[in-house]
């Protein structure tokens, strides 16, 4: 008999404190880790400004964030990721959505 827990299980109860701890947290799709891989939070919205999505993701799970711009098949889009360990559990939260929605959101 294995007594050993699953990694699904940390990274569940990881995420449930996570999201009751800090109810002002945006809206993510999650997804469980196999295999050793992180628990990861994830959006694509390419109308809507990510940068902030991440930064509140980063102001609780501390860490530093990581940009970048690629050529997808919507045009110039904006990547930004954070990863962290947080309470043992890896975690990786990544936002993607156009280059003009950064854009925008700074020049309004």
């Amino acid at each position: 008999m294995n007594n050993k827990p699953s990694p699904q299980l940390g990274a569940a109860t990881a995420l449930v404190q996570l999201l009751s701890e800090n109810p002002h947290l945006p809206m993510l799709d999650w997804t469980l880790p196999e295999g050793g891989a992180p628990l990861m939070g994830a959006i694509v919205d390419a109308g809507v400004d990510m940068r902030p999505v991440v930064a509140a993701y980063a102001e609780v799970l501390g860490g530093t964030i990581r940009e970048l711009e690629f050529i997808g098949s919507a045009g110039l889009m904006y990547s930004a990721s954070l990863y962290v360990t947080w309470r043992d559990v890896r975690i990786q939260v990544k936002a993607i959505c156009s280059v003009s929605a950064c854009t925008m959101a700074v020049a309004a």
